[in-house]
């Protein structure tokens, strides 16, 4: 006869299954992501994942979404489908001053180093960091192809910034030739787990 825990763990099973979610380990972090989602009106794949690590602290989960799987950075980098950057904070040493720094930081090293061709654009999307960011918080980045990138935060839209160049040094932040990190990178290209 099974016992309850067995048999709690299969309903919970079934239920992820069902439901679409796939429970998973990001580097021992635990969070749901979706098998699929629907971002900016527009219902996506995952790509893949990871966690950004810094000092051994896991600061967020980051999930990539798309239309069609791509495992090649440059590839994905021509911007040429809808794609959507998920990251749901998962420690609260991230402050929204840390969280600025860290982008410009990562404009610089996407852009190597030439930022002023978007340089408004980055101070519009630095504007929508401000708020006050805590653990557990969900961002969401959706680049729609010749339109822009919506931004929302726990599902409240925070703007738009309708600029392919920023779009392109944007992604690359995470998938560029200097990304964040190069583990997270494999991740959200895929190259790390199996997807289903």
């Amino acid at each position: 006869m099974l016992s309850k825990n067995i048999i709690l763990c299969i309903c919970v099973f079934l239920i992820v299954v069902c439901s679409g979610f796939s429970v998973v380990f990001a580097d021992s972090v635990k969070v749901n992501i979706p098998a699929k989602t629907i971002c900016a009106d527009q219902q996506l794949q995952l790509n893949g994942f990871g966690t950004r690590t810094k000092f051994f602290i896991k600061l967020y989960v980051a999930s990539l979404y798309v239309q069609n799987r791509l495992s090649d950075a440059n590839q994905f980098l021509e911007m040429e489908q809808v794609s959507c950057m998920r990251l749901q904070i998962t420690s609260s040493k991230i402050t929204s001053k840390k969280m600025i720094n860290a982008i410009h930081e990562g404009f610089e090293k996407a852009t190597k180093g030439n930022t002023d061709p978007i340089k408004k654009e980055i101070k519009t999307f630095s504007s929508y960091l401000e708020q006050p960011i805590k653990k557990g918080d969900l961002f969401e980045f959706t680049y729609i192809p010749h339109q822009a990138i919506h931004i929302i935060k726990n599902g409240s839209r925070l703007g738009v910034i309708e600029n392919k160049e920023f779009a392109t040094a944007f992604f690359a932040i995470w998938l560029g030739e200097m990304p964040a990190q190069e583990k997270l990178k494999h991740g959200l290209l895929g190259q790390l787990q199996t997807l289903p």
